[in-house]
């Protein structure tokens, strides 16, 4: 087999589950990592469809069933903090009852990497340049020498460092929907232990919940303005927060004056990224990198977990020759990712300023548990299919 040399940029789920991959086929993966360790923090996410059975290829599966999120109940609340509809997490989270699963980011993270055993991780380092010729791609690095690998490949996510270094700036790729998320943690004043809470206003969605490892409550907003915002500075970004709640009613007051002092404040715009190609020569990108489909689409892990399983897989059967493993990884993915992308359509269209959210709005206000129930069992049926739409191959079955 040859170009076994191999660079990983990004140490998230998408990383770390190629890392294991090509490991397990007999690549020699170094995984790059801006951060100073592994990120064991963040939000929920969802697993779902192929990316389960991908996990237990990976015989993790058990330990992702008992380190999952315990939330068992939604709570829907109006602006006055009154109940107008309950469901099941599952539901509220367009996730199959018994079947998908919600963990923690930082869990999945760190279990995935206790799989992989030992690999060559470079913690607090960035790529800063990369060029190639036929014997390999010589990378440069913000603090190390410069070193030389057969292919790299950039799972660093929706501002990937790799893609603007190959194939441009991410303006050129990048679908903005006018939607912002910000995540952050807060003392537990609403005493929630098995149970979330939800709050939608017209242009501007709450969720409060508690992982049961966690003794802070973690607060996920979304919402949309007309003029577009790209600051990534924090002070800033924690300032437009508080502007655009700073009327809103229900517990947003305290939550404000909580998010001052969050340590793990997190912002970003929610934006897509669609591409002609994911591959260059010698490097290729993989998950949010390639095609970002948002947590609005809630299939962002999943499709990054499929994406690398793919890609290493058709390394494997390529036998190194990462030509034709690039065009058949992108030929197996890329409808699967656009199908996932469109997800999150449904969700833009009722958070932007329109008619019809407007209209929707208005409607919700007269019967709201109608409203979202609808809304939820519609996304669970879109989603679950979107979820599903891709034939894994088993490579280890095709390469004994």
């Amino acid at each position: 087999m040859k170009n076994k040399k191999i660079l990983i940029s990004g140490a998230g789920v998408a990383g770390l589950t190629l890392a294991y991959w090509l490991k397990q086929y007999g690549f020699t993966p170094t995984l790059i990592e801006k951060h100073p360790s592994l990120r064991t923090g963040g939000y929920k996410i969802d697993l779902r469809g192929v990316a389960l059975e991908i996990l237990k290829r990976m015989e993790i599966y058990p330990n992702i069933v008992e380190n999952r999120t315990a939330i068992t109940h939604t709570i829907c609340v109006d602006k006055a903090g009154n109940q107008v509809a309950q469901m099941s997490a599952d539901l509220c989270g367009t996730r199959l009852e018994g079947i998908d699963l919600e963990i923690m980011r930082g869990s999945l993270c760190q279990i995935i990497r206790d799989a992989i055993g030992e690999i060559e991780c470079l913690f607090d380092e960035s790529i800063t340049n990369i060029s190639e010729d036929s014997n390999g791609v010589y990378v440069e690095f913000e603090k190390r020498k410069p070193r030389v690998f057969d292919i790299v490949i950039g799972a660093d996510g929706l501002h990937s460092a790799v893609r603007k270094l190959v194939f441009g700036d991410e303006s050129n790729f990048s679908k903005e929907f006018g939607v912002y998320v910000s995540v952050f943690s807060i003392p537990n004043f609403l005493t929630l232990t098995a149970s979330e809470i939800e709050h939608h206003s017209y242009r501007k969605f709450v969720n409060i919940y508690r992982d049961r490892k966690d003794t802070h409550t973690k607060v996920a907003i979304a919402f949309s303005v007309e003029k577009p915002f790209y600051s990534r500075d924090p002070k800033e970004q924690k300032k437009l927060v508080e502007e655009i709640f700073a009327n809103s009613a229900w517990e947003m007051p305290r939550i404000l004056n909580a998010m001052k002092e969050s340590s793990d404040f997190y912002f970003d715009s929610m934006a897509q990224i669609h591409m002609p190609q994911w591959s260059s020569g010698r490097a290729v990108l993989v998950g949010d990198a390639a095609y970002s489909a948002t947590p609005m689409s809630g299939q962002g892990t999943s499709i990054a977990i499929a994406g690398a399983y793919v890609l290493a897989g058709e390394l494997w059967e390529a036998q190194g020759d990462y030509q034709n493993a690039f065009s058949s990884y992108e030929k197996l993915m890329r409808p699967f990712a656009e199908k996932n992308q469109a997800l999150a359509e449904m969700s833009a269209s009722i958070m932007k300023d329109s008619f019809y959210s407007m209209w929707l709005h208005r409607i919700a206000a007269i019967m709201p548990a109608k409203v979202i129930y609808y809304f939820k069992n519609l996304g669970l049926k879109r989603t679950t299919k979107a979820a599903n739409a891709l034939i894994l191959k088993d490579y280890n079955e095709k390469n004994r």
